[in-house]
């Protein structure tokens, strides 16, 4: 038994040897990559529980079975912590660019085409807030499928791990119970050598015992000779038995508790990776499917958000007395919706599309754990989440495509704005005008009544008979009011008409703008805005 112990011995050391270069037996293991999955970390003022019971176990005859087998229970361990980790920061980001997690979303639109001053036709109104609504399920889809990739993260993290520790416990405690064993055999072969070493020593003090001279001395001392070989035999007695004992535990231990701990640790490895990893890569497949599904009958214009009517940030303006003062709040409003949709627009472009989507770097983290699987059909599922290299290329396109038609959106947004702003600026023009005129008009009618009081004044002064000079002086007057009246009255009729041109202007672009043509909501926006979202939930149904 000894000897096969020491050739235990012999191997477990040439297994130590050959794997303390193995980064799972003292450090954790590292990602794929700078942007990929997240590694198992251990904090440099916490130990290390992997090293410290390593430590424990030091120089042990353990079999190189076992340490195989603990080892590659540590490296799908730290692979399930490691892809949980992944998935679950991806899950959990917070809304905004920074994190990549930015839906695409224009409630401003949706506001606007359920507002009373939209200046759009119905055509208009009900395509702006079937889009916003479009976007908003898919939305809500990506929620689902974001809590869906939680629900898989907590299963790796959870029954995943708790499986692999429950295999490692079985491990090390047969590991603890072969130190245990083996520092009993060590004592008892000490002991056994103490108690050998002292019934030599007894022997010699009792020949030397023997040789004394006097009676009462050489009597004391082989007595306590005597005593001395009594207690080292009974030590002697004591430690063979012990190191029988200890020899029986160490047979016990390779024969029964190591084969059940290797059982164990096969047998919670197996269940692991049939249980919750490969149940995690179906609901990563299933969170991912059922959000394309989602987003294709999005786009067919099915699964719409009922009742969806989001409130805006910035107000509508207050309509004043002006002739085309309603005109300006209509023109006001647009500009403003349009000018947040822009800004929504240009951030969401700047924000990657495709970390929105799924994980960057998710190829090399379900790689990691797929290569720490023993179960083919394991790791066979987790390879088969990522899409397939021509679904990738066919994604990059539809990335490419969205992008353009985000891009090409947020400039008719920026044209559509630039328009109204030119016909808001025309209609304070006009508002000018028409104050000027009716500035005109006023000096108009106090000259005409100023023509009156001078007709009826020259009247009055020939029907009196006064001089001729004083007649004269009044006719004077009159005709010189009745020029002034005249003139007033051609530049006053001048600037009417020219108001009304403007007018007439003003009229017939409110008209187009609730119209058809070229310069309609329906044309100017909600074209590009139809083929954003359509280029949006085409690449969501990847």
């Amino acid at each position: 038994m000894r000897r096969s112990i020491s050739r235990l011995s012999r191997s477990s050391k040439s297994e130590r040897s050959s794997t303390s270069g193995d980064p799972f037996a003292a450090a954790p293991v590292r990602g794929p990559s700078p942007r990929g999955p997240l590694t198992r970390t251990v904090s440099r003022f916490s130990a290390d529980p992997d090293r410290a019971h390593d430590k424990k176990v030091a120089g042990l005859p353990i079999d190189p079975a076992v340490t195989a087998a603990k080892l590659s229970l540590r490296r799908l361990r730290d692979a399930v912590d490691t892809t949980a980790s992944f998935y679950s920061k991806y899950a959990e980001r917070k809304r905004g660019a920074a994190s990549g997690n930015l839906p695409l979303l224009l409630p401003d639109l949706a506001e606007w085409s359920r507002h009373e001053a939209f200046c759009g036709d119905e055509e208009s109104r009900r395509v702006l807030h079937t889009c916003a609504a479009q976007l908003a399920a898919i939305d809500d889809l990506l929620a689902a499928e974001h809590a869906a990739i939680g629900r898989a993260a907590a299963g790796l993290r959870g029954e995943a791990r708790r499986l692999c520790e429950e295999g490692l416990d079985a491990v090390c405690a047969f590991e603890l119970a072969l130190r245990d064993a083996s520092a009993a055999s060590e004592a008892a072969t000490k002991a056994l050598r103490r108690g050998v070493a002292a019934g030599e020593a007894a022997k010699a003090d009792g020949r030397k015992a023997a040789s004394l001279k006097d009676e009462k001395k050489r009597q004391a001392a082989q007595a306590a000779a005597q005593r001395a070989q009594e207690k080292a035999a009974a030590e002697v007695s004591q430690g063979e038995v012990s190191l029988r004992h200890a020899e029986e535990e160490l047979a016990r231990i390779a024969s029964e508790a190591q084969p059940a701990a290797l059982r164990s640790a096969a047998d919670a490895r197996q269940r692991a990776e049939d249980g919750p990893v490969a149940s995690a890569a179906e609901g990563l497949r299933d969170a991912y499917g059922c959000f394309a599904l989602g987003a294709a009958r999005v786009l067919r214009g099915c699964q719409l958000p009922s009742g969806y009517c989001p409130t805006a940030k910035r107000k509508a303006p207050k309509e004043t007395g002006a002739r085309f003062a309603s005109y300006v709040v209509q023109w006001t409003l647009a500009k403003r919706r349009g000018k947040a949709a822009a800004a929504l627009l240009d951030e969401f472009a700047k924000s990657g599309l495709e970390a929105l989507l799924s994980p960057p770097g998710e190829e090399a983290a379900l790689e990691l754990l797929a290569a720490r699987c023993e179960s083919e059909e394991a790791a066979r599922r987790l390879r088969a989440v990522p899409l397939a290299e021509e679904a990738q290329a066919e994604a990059a396109r539809g990335c490419g495509q969205c992008h353009s038609a985000c891009v090409a959106l947020s400039a008719a947004c920026g044209e559509f704005r630039l328009l109204l702003k030119e016909w808001v600026a025309s209609a304070d023009e006009y508002e000018k005008r028409e104050k000027a005129r009716r500035g005109l008009a006023a000096k108009r009618d106090a000259a005409q009544a100023e023509v009156g009081k001078l007709s009826a004044a020259a009247e009055g002064a020939g029907a009196a008979g006064k001089s001729g000079g004083a007649a004269e002086k009044a006719r004077a007057a009159l005709e010189k009011k009745r020029g002034e009246l005249a003139r007033l009255s051609g530049e006053v009729a001048d600037k009417a008409a020219a108001n009304e041109a403007i007018a007439a202007d003003l009229e017939a672009f409110a008209a187009g703008m609730a119209g058809g043509g070229g310069r309609s909501v329906r044309r100017l926006v909600c074209a590009p805005l139809r083929e954003c979202v359509v280029a949006y939930a085409a690449l969501c149904a990847t």
